[in-house]
């Protein structure tokens, strides 16, 4: 009896999947870190954090179609302080105000929700009206190359200039971060709000200075990553944010939303099942690539049973499992 001989992988195909893969873990680092952070001194599961991603690579992009700029690291302040400042508004002038009131956790979820839908189409229309003045099409821009920054080869892996941008901010952010929540006073105020913030504030804490802090760098991190992405993609959208909110949210939960550590894990993880997996379900079972999004559903699934992050939409799998074994 004849053996079923099973397709190979080819060497090159095989190396350059692995350097897409840990572009990805680094991207979906840097996409998902801020939103960790967010909901750990602020409690909000925010929507709008795809809107942060989205309006970070359209400030490069309208920087890049109007004026020809090229340096990242232009691009990255505008993208950081548009994507903060939106973080910081949608704070001072929505999430403050609900908190003031005593809104449940659900309450400011939804009206993330409201704030993610009025930011998308406000963003089409300040496209739209760029494009009709100066007849550059916005609505689909291609890749931004960026100057001053080498791509590199190792043997026969190359390694693009967008990879090693990606590389250089993530490690610029974790390092940046750590720092931060570790030696600073800032970042032990940031630890004290996320583990009591009434407590915090009667120590002398100013919790809602802190908390601005906290939508600030969360926001402008994540619009930072829109940059990179500008970089990478080979055109950019609207909905560029939009499209990666799964995998976002899927890495955040499977940190727990909670743990930072975790959630560059959750990265990688997320990662490596989207493309090792899907590459290797199309080479032995034919399964289009097209699916890849199902295998991060799949994953979110899955986190949410198995270790749902109390406090969020994925603490219900867990009060269902302990009402059924109390009852049981």
């Amino acid at each position: 009896m004849r053996r079923l001989k099973m397709p190979q992988v080819p060497w090159d195909v095989l190396s350059s999947l692995t350097v897409m893969v840990v572009q990805y873990s680094l991207l979906y680092m840097i996409f998902a870190v801020p939103l960790t952070l967010s909901y750990r001194t602020t409690k909000v599961i925010n929507f709008v954090h795809s809107n942060f991603v989205t309006y970070g690579a359209y400030a490069a992009i309208l920087l890049n179609g109007l004026y020809g700029n090229r340096n990242m690291l232009l691009a990255a302040a505008l993208a950081f302080t548009v994507s903060g400042g939106i973080a910081v508004l949608n704070n001072v002038a929505v999430f403050r105000p609900l908190d003031k009131k005593g809104a449940k956790p659900v309450a400011l979820m939804i009206s993330s929700m409201g704030l993610w839908i009025f930011y998308k189409y406000l963003l089409y229309t300040i496209i739209d009206l760029a494009t009709y003045f100066s007849r550059i099409n916005f609505v689909s821009y291609p890749k931004i190359v960026y100057e001053w920054i080498p791509s590199l080869s190792l043997g026969s892996v190359k390694l693009s200039s967008s990879f090693i941008a990606t590389s250089l901010s993530a490690a610029a952010m974790i390092a940046g971060l750590y720092a931060l929540l570790e030696k600073t006073n800032l970042g032990r105020a940031m630890r004290a709000v996320s583990d009591n913030p009434t407590l915090s504030e009667i120590s002398g804490i100013p919790r809602h200075m802190v908390v601005n802090l906290t939508w600030l760098i969360a926001g402008g991190i994540a619009g930072v990553g829109g940059v990179l992405w500008t970089s990478y993609a080979g055109s950019i959208t609207p909905e560029a944010g939009d499209s990666m909110i799964l995998q976002i949210f899927t890495v955040g939960f499977i940190g727990g939303l909670s743990s930072l550590t975790r959630t560059c894990i959750g990265a990688v993880l997320v990662a490596s099942i989207e493309n090792y997996g899907i590459t290797l379900l199309n080479q032995f079972f034919g399964v289009e690539t097209s699916y890849k999004p199902f295998l991060t559903f799949i994953t979110l699934i899955t986190t949410l049973v198995v270790s749902p992050p109390l406090g969020a939409g994925g603490g219900l799998p867990y009060k269902l499992f302990r009402r059924a074994g109390r009852s049981a």
